[in-house]
């Protein structure tokens, strides 16, 4: 998981996250500062966007390093091979809420992101305004230093097109930061399938079965997405229609089936996209 202060203050732009896919996509290899000239990143002498562009990638999941080192070999993921092919740019809604929830994720994300969007749903909330997230990430993970904050480029990151906000996780009223619920559109169902299996396959390794409940808890996949049961059950039913999972409803709570590997879907995302 990324650490605390892995941004730098920096959001991730999606222009730089592009250079960055296309870099891996063409085998590049080399220092920090040879991925610097070479994307076009700025990299200023002891600290700059390179390094922490290079750790949205990861944590978004486009990218793994496959350098040892000093050597930055970053390698396209199956989720960013599909979308260095299909939406470099990162400009789609269901790309963007993709890399979020990547961002939530426990096992590549980042320490904040997952305190705030995943294990924050019923402690900070779903309305809050910018002193209560920092006095919620204070009580997580400690105080800084008076020029800077815990919560640093977090919200940014989903009020400026630059970045994610075509997503709209977060939208603003007023002094209040709101979330929003994950879109349920029967045309994700791929992306979501191909999300599901990389879940189960990343928290139950050599599993096929896994309840509902076993999967919400370890995940909290649904918490990072503001789902309910009813949305749950929604998502299911609608994944369930490709194929690529079934779901046990004669058993309490209900099982889910793993009948693809995630490395299968995620070229099908985009299939049903207009």
């Amino acid at each position: 998981m990324l650490s605390i202060n892995f941004h730098q203050t920096f959001i991730p732009e999606r222009r730089y996250i592009a250079a960055l896919l296309q870099y891996a996509a063409l085998g590049g290899s080399g220092s920090i500062t040879d991925l610097a000239e070479q994307t076009g990143i700025p990299m200023g002498k002891s600290s700059g966007k390179a390094t922490a562009m290079l750790c949205y990638a990861e944590g978004m999941g486009l990218i793994e390093q496959a350098g040892s080192g000093r050597e930055i070999s970053p390698e396209l993921t199956p989720f960013g091979r599909i979308v260095y092919t299909e939406d470099k740019f990162m400009g789609e809604e269901i790309v963007q809420w993709l890399a979020h929830m990547n961002l939530c994720s426990r096992h590549i994300g980042a320490q904040a992101w997952r305190a705030v969007f995943a294990e924050g749903r019923n402690i900070l909330g779903i309305r809050f305004s910018t002193d209560e997230l920092e006095t919620y990430l204070v009580g997580r993970f400690g105080p800084v230093g008076k020029s800077r904050t815990r919560t640093g480029p977090l919200l940014g990151t989903y009020l400026e097109d630059a970045a994610l906000a075509r997503a709209s996780v977060l939208v603003k009223d007023g002094h209040t930061f709101v979330r929003r619920k994950a879109p349920l559109i029967d045309n994700y169902r791929f992306a979501y399938s191909a999300y599901l299996l990389s879940l189960l396959e990343r928290h139950f390794p050599g599993e096929n079965q896994v309840t509902v409940t076993d999967f919400s808890r370890e995940t909290l996949w649904f918490d990072m997405c503001l789902w309910n049961q009813g949305d749950v059950e929604h998502l299911l039913a609608t994944i369930e229609q490709t194929g690529l999972i079934a779901v046990d409803r004669q058993m309490q709570p209900w099982i889910i089936e793993k009948r693809a590997d995630a490395e299968q879907v995620w070229p099908l995302i985009f299939s049903e996209l207009s």
